[in-house]
Formats: C-alpha cells, sequence, structure tokens
C-alpha cells in the first residue's frame, strides 16, 4: 500500500493588515517567505512517500530528505504560531490569562517580558519561544536559532517571536532589531496567546 501522505494548506493571512509599524509590505514579503515553506514541505513530503514506494527508503538521498523534513515544516508551523499571535487590535495583555498565569512565576507580565527581551536580543537569527512545560507546570523563554533544532520535547510553544531579519528587513535596517521587538509586543494577540495556555 502506497503512503499518501496529507497536503499542507497555507493559512489566509490576508486580513492580517495594519500592524503597529510591521507594515503590510513586510507582512507580505514574510507571507511569501512561509508561503514557500508550505510547498516545499508538501513536495518534500510527495517525493519521501514516493521513494518509500519505490523501494528507496535506506538509500543516502532518501536519509538527506528525511533529515530536512524537520526544517521545513517547522518553517510552516514556527510561521503559523508567529502570524497566529499578531492582530492589528492588540492591547498591552495585562488582562489576559497568560499575564495572570506568568505572574506566578515571574512576578510579572513585565518580568516576564524582560526575560522573554533578553532573549529575544541575542546575537544571531532564529526564534524567541515562551513555551510551557506541562511536566513542570512552567514557562521557559528559549532561543532556537533553527527551525527543527532545540525544541524542548513535549513544551508547548505559547508566545513565538520571529528574529530571523526576513520578519523586518522591508522596512527596517538589519541593525533595527529592538525597533521590531517594540513593532512586535504592540501587536501581540493575547486572545490567542490565552488560547494556548
Amino acid at each position: 500500500m502506497a503512503i499518501i501522505p496529507a497536503k499542507y494548506t497555507a493559512k489566509d493571512y490576508s486580513a492580517l493588515k495594519g500592524l503597529q509599524g510591521i507594515t503590510d509590505d513586510q507582512v507580505a514579503v514574510h507571507l511569501t517567505l512561509y508561503n514557500g515553506y508550505v510547498t516545499r514541505s508538501n513536495k518534500l513530503n510527495e517525493t519521501l512517500a514516493s521513494m518509500v514506494a519505490e523501494n528507496k527508503a535506506s538509500t543516502f538521498e532518501y536519509n538527506e530528505l528525511k533529515r530536512r523534513a524537520g526544517w521545513e515544516i517547522n518553517g510552516v508551523l514556527l510561521h503559523e504560531y508567529y502570524f497566529d499571535n499578531l492582530t492589528a487590535k492588540a492591547t498591552d495583555g495585562k488582562d489576559s490569562r497568560f499575564a495572570e498565569a506568568i505572574a506566578r512565576q515571574y512576578g510579572s507580565l513585565d518580568d516576564w517580558k524582560k526575560d522573554f527581551l533578553g532573549v529575544a536580543k541575542m546575537p544571531g537569527v532564529g526564534w524567541a519561544i515562551t513555551y510551557f512545560d506541562p511536566t513542570r507546570g512552567q514557562f521557559d523563554n528559549y532561543w532556537i536559532d533553527r527551525h527543527d533544532v532545540g525544541h524542548p520535547a513535549g513544551h508547548r510553544p505559547i508566545v513565538v517571536l520571529d528574529l530571523w531579519e526576513h520578519a523586518w528587513s522591508a522596512y527596517l535596517k538589519p541593525t533595527e532589531r529592538a525597533k521590531y521587538l517594540e513593532d512586535f509586543f504592540g501587536n501581540v494577540n493575547w486572545n490567542v496567546v490565552d488560547g494556548r495556555l
């Protein structure tokens, strides 16, 4: 029996307009990149399924494509987490369930934000992600420099921030990460973040 991989369908983010600071042109550039991940993930899964059907699952080519699969699919998923936690109708988050939950560990939403920004300002490209560890019942801020490396197993992404320069390069200089971070926090959809708890 042949493997028939389910296709990923790119989410429609056309309504993601009017963000604070982050321009519509920037979002369009970023969505083009996201759609590329969706296309490549689907093609990769089709190719791998064909290779299995053709008895090529133990080949060098199959191995290398399979290793690449985590990069591509996390390129889809991390971008979806990122775009989903943005809105043009953002609040300061102080009345969110997340603020209440995070205060038990960090003292306040502002104190969590200091730690999160400490991670987000680290040199390099990647992602800053607040995860929830269900085993310890604790939130942790992590730096993830590759889509497919460094994610803590079993943890749930709660707040996801893209720190690859393509996230701001259409409207800011590569050295203006601090302005992008300010813009990001002006657009966090705390209702979506609450839904991830």
